[in-house]
């Protein structure tokens, strides 16, 4: 049956905990066959990416002037 399949990216930096930052998702074929290649990884990492730095922005915006 079509669908899709989701797979969460976690993130960790040094020791600090785990932080889910974004998703590959997969689409399932009609015989139930999931492929991922590495340009689905990729642009997952890029939309990752992009959120990542948009809501740093946000953040320096936020943030008073000092």
């Amino acid at each position: 049956m079509p669908g899709t399949f989701d797979i969460p990216i976690y993130l960790r930096i040094g020791n600090g905990t785990e932080t889910e930052v974004g998703q590959v998702v997969l689409n399932i074929d009609g015989d139930g066959t999931v492929t991922m290649t590495t340009s689905d990884i990729a642009a997952a990492l890029r939309a990752t990416a992009d959120a990542m730095e948009a809501s740093a922005k946000e953040a320096d915006d936020a943030a008073p002037n000092g």
